[in-house]
């Protein structure tokens, strides 16, 4: 018997399986996941670099000692971190009740 449809909402957590459709492999080779999970870690570190400056109002400073970026790269994190709140609709608070 077939899955249920996925509700798709927004804000909505999902888990994501370790093998595509069919049991298909994700990832070509290690090198191939390696860049994924990179490019995953970048984004989540800009986002939570942005949040931090911008909502929290925490300094750049020390969010570059937590983080151990360089004042310069803690900018650009802001930046990119910015522009992912935006384009995804993120939010650092729950706003479904609000």
């Amino acid at each position: 018997m077939p899955r249920k449809a996925r509700i798709d909402a927004p804000g909505a957590l999902h888990h994501i399986i370790c093998r595509g459709i069919e049991r298909r492999r994700i990832f070509y080779d290690n090198a191939d996941r390696d860049d994924f999970l990179k490019r995953l870690s970048v984004r989540a570190r800009s986002v939570l670099a942005y949040w931090a400056v911008r909502e929290l109002g925490i300094s750049g400073t020390k969010i570059g000692k937590k983080l151990s970026l360089s004042q310069s790269a803690v900018n650009r994190a802001v930046q990119r971190g910015e522009q992912l709140v935006l384009e995804y609709r993120l939010s650092l608070y729950d706003t479904r009740n609000a």
